[in-house]
């Protein structure tokens, strides 16, 4: 709970409250509701007490508590093309309404059990719907035609919260005035003085929290940080070992090429020199062969002469 003296305190609270209520757009409308919205006033009066004599004395005090309530409109999810994330919305919306339906048909019907525990909304708005309470309710209606279904439910619904009967009273209780309370009633302007003091307080409080807060969280990301680096020497030594292993072991393959080279070389060496025997010996071959043709001849002329 916020804590304010003054209408322009409890208008600003109002403000940034309406500012947490979420829109987004469907096929339906431009500008939904994706949640229900609800401002709680708790407000106590008392007269003022002027005497310094009358610190503990007790005074009569008026207690109440106002609901501004926005709730989300109910919605078919084949009419508004909700998906994903606006899906469950939508779901979670009609969930709520249904609730908060049936403990209007329960308070109009006067039945002896009332949900109110069906739905966190119902739990909430407990005592500003029936009892003890004034209640004002607002019903939004489409006048196209296309929405007639919707339009017959949401004034049925209206005309059902119109048979809750409502026995409004003034909350009174006796409160003892502490001399906090007198102090702001003899001196206003002391009395704000000291509360924007207090409230300076509380704001370097949070300060120091904060910075404690992100001190410990940069020494955090500091020691990550020097782990990671650490990580990544040792994994670049890693990376060196291998490159100085990959290194010597080209080496070792390039010697080996060239003790490969040098004995193909001189496999070659030799081959050449088998083929020039060959070839010589082939020619040997041809020309005692020629010679043995002639001699073959000569002898066969000389049978025949």
């Amino acid at each position: 709970w916020i804590r304010c003296m003054k209408p322009d305190e409890m208008l600003e609270s109002f403000t940034r409250a309406r500012a947490n209520v979420v829109y987004a757009e469907t096929k339906m409308n431009k500008a939904s509701s994706r949640s229900h919205a609800i401002f709680q006033l708790r407000i106590s009066k008392r007269e003022r007490v002027f005497e310094a004599a009358k610190t503990g004395q007790k005074v009569e005090c008026t207690i109440a508590r106002l609901n501004v309530v926005d709730l989300a409109g109910s919605e078919r999810v084949k009419k508004s093309g909700s998906e994903g994330m606006r899906f469950q919305e939508a779901t979670n919306i009609n969930r709520s309404l249904l609730a908060f339906g049936n403990v209007v048909s329960a308070l109009a019907a006067r039945k002896s059990h009332v949900p109110l525990r069906d739905s966190k909304l119902t739990r909430i708005l407990d005592g500003s719907i029936g009892g003890n309470c004034r209640t004002a309710l607002l019903v939004c209606v489409n006048p196209a035609f296309e929405h007639v279904g919707e339009t017959l439910n949401t004034l049925e619904f209206a005309s059902r919260a119109m048979r809750v009967e409502v026995d409004a009273k003034v909350n009174t209780a006796l409160v003892e005035v502490s001399a906090k309370n007198l102090l702001a009633d003899l001196n206003p302007e002391a009395h704000e003085f000291g509360k924007k003091v207090m409230a300076d307080k509380k704001e370097i409080e949070a300060l120091r929290k904060q910075s404690a807060e992100a001190a410990e969280q940069a020494k955090k990301e500091a020691e990550r940080r020097e782990k990671a680096v650490q990580e990544a020497e040792g994994h670049v030594k890693k990376l060196q070992q291998a490159v100085q292993d990959a290194e010597k072991t080209r080496g070792e393959y390039r010697e080996q090429v060239e003790a490969l080279k040098k004995e193909k070389d001189a496999v070659q060496s030799e081959a050449d020199k088998i083929r020039k025997a060959a070839e010589k010996a082939n020619a040997d071959v041809q020309e005692a062969r020629s010679a043995l043709d002639s001699k073959v001849k000569e002898v066969e002329r000389l049978k025949g002469s």
